[in-house]
């Protein structure tokens, strides 16, 4: 089996389940699909989100994708001891610099460099911070 390389964030996974996602993202997929993988927090919020919605066949549709295309094709790498550590000194030295992020978002780039993967996102300039303090590794597959 492959390693996983790229750890997808929610919002490449939200846009690749878009009735019409952006196609440079879908052509990233397409061409990497067998190296990418998301995380436990992305999983988390993905069905937070779904958990959320009203009742209805839109729900019941995203969840069935969710399920059946996401959980399916893609590993879901966990929040484990060493992502932990990591994390703890991300947000200790962002909060020491007066730069505190979003602890969903922190979360996530700590099980990236736990892992050594290449996070994946459309927000860039809001994991910076991050990549300026750790060895995170950053791609925006919109470009």
């Amino acid at each position: 089996m492959i390693r996983p390389y790229y750890l997808l964030d929610t919002n490449i996974v939200s846009e690749i389940m878009k009735s019409q996602p952006d196609s440079t993202v879908c052509k990233n997929i397409a061409e990497h699909e067998k190296l990418c993988a998301i995380s436990s927090t992305t999983w988390n919020e993905l069905l937070f989100g779904v958990q959320t919605m009203d009742a209805g066949k839109k729900k019941d549709l995203i969840y069935d994708e969710l399920i059946n295309e996401i959980q399916s094709n893609y590993e879901i790498i966990q929040y484990d001891n060493h992502a932990a550590w990591i994390h703890a000194d991300i947000r200790a030295r962002l909060k020491n610099i007066g730069n505190p992020i979003d602890f969903q978002d922190t979360q996530i780039a700590s099980i990236a460099v736990s892992n050594c993967m290449v996070l994946v996102t459309r927000n860039i300039k809001h994991f910076e911070p991050i990549q300026k303090i750790s060895p995170l590794m950053l791609e925006n597959w919109f470009e």
